[in-house]
């Protein structure tokens, strides 16, 4: 097992411990009361399983379907964000296929990343940071470049985009919708330690995971009348005993058990759950075939869930989302 691998095992059994605390509410106050129906699409938060958030947007966009809103964390923000600001779903895709943004989140490898380190514990001594294997700069940065410095605003976005966060200061959750798109992305997808947490005015900002891993709250503050929620949990089900014998496979299943029962919660709020088949993609992986699955994987939730979707963006032409007169439904 490598240095890294057991950082990151620590960093997700501290984060697991986080999770099982109830939700609060956001810091913010509930957005203002246009009385256009507004429907909203929630991208939860997942790793590599994240990837499946593209497929589903590559259908709504083939349909025709363009939502209100769109809320992301973590993965989910960072796909979200970058669709909003106007970089093209195809390239999104490639961008994740290809590995670019996984090289984003690790941009050298660890063994250099460890040496890198130790020369810098030395020459800047006593110097004040907050601890990260990496300091998710070149996330930042490639989000930047992506969408261009003249689009790096959240409030140039559309759909509107947002995306949450935890600040490890007071320990609520935000909702980040206005100011750089960039580095709201990155301070989403801080997952500690594997990036270092994100100073934001006088807030400290980690993954929204901790708090809000799929923002239903967020869409509600931000005056959703219809929200879509997309899913990208591991399904929980009986396994065999041989699958949980090591380390990484062990800290999967236990993120697995308890972030599912976690996010249960959170998709009571939704009218409408996308919930594509990642099954045997881990958070963690690294495997390109794995993204390829992921993509495809939240095509076919999306395409299953298209009579739902039609009819609630129907619903809203007509201006009747406010009388809830859908009903509520899962793609699982």
């Amino acid at each position: 097992m490598t240095k890294l691998t057991k950082l990151l095992i620590t960093g997700i059994l501290s984060l697991l411990l986080c999770l099982t605390i109830p939700t609060a509410s956001l810091a913010q106050t509930p957005g203002g009361g246009s009385k256009k129906p507004k429907i909203a699409l929630t991208l939860g938060g997942g790793g590599a399983r994240g990837a499946a958030h593209v497929g589903v947007l590559k259908v709504l966009e083939e349909n025709g379907l363009k939502p209100d809103l769109v809320v992301g964390n973590s993965m989910g923000a960072i796909v979200g964000g970058m669709y909003c600001a106007g970089v093209p779903l195809e390239k999104i895709e490639l961008l994740i296929r290809d590995g670019k943004v996984k090289k984003a989140f690790k941009p050298v490898p660890p063994v250099i990343q460890v040496f890198k380190k130790l020369v810098h514990a030395f020459k800047f001594w006593g110097q004040e940071d907050y601890p990260g294997f990496y300091s998710g700069k070149a996330l930042e940065k490639f989000i930047r470049e992506q969408v261009g410095e003249d689009r790096d605003f959240i409030e140039k976005t559309s759909p509107k985009f947002a995306c949450t966060a935890v600040d490890l200061i007071d320990g609520k959750a935000y909702r980040l919708e206005d100011g750089e798109l960039a580095r709201a992305v990155r301070a989403s997808s801080s997952f500690p330690p594997l990036l270092k947490p994100v100073p934001i005015e006088d807030h400290v900002f980690t993954d929204g995971g901790v708090r809000s891993n799929v923002p239903t709250f967020s869409a509600k503050g931000m005056g959703a009348d219809y929200i879509i929620a997309v899913n990208v949990d591991e399904k929980v089900e009986t396994i065999d005993k041989e699958q949980i014998k090591s380390y990484t496979e062990l800290v999967n299943r236990l993120s697995s058990i308890i972030i599912f029962l976690r996010d249960k919660e959170l998709l009571k709020q939704a009218d409408l759950v996308i919930q594509p088949d990642v099954s045997g993609i881990s958070v963690l992986s690294v495997e390109q075939d794995d993204y390829a699955k992921a993509v495809k994987a939240g095509e076919e939730a999306a395409r299953k869930a298209l009579p739902e979707l039609k009819k609630a963006f129907a619903a809203r032409d007509r201006g009747s989302l406010a009388n809830k007169d859908l009903e509520k439904i899962s793609t699982e």
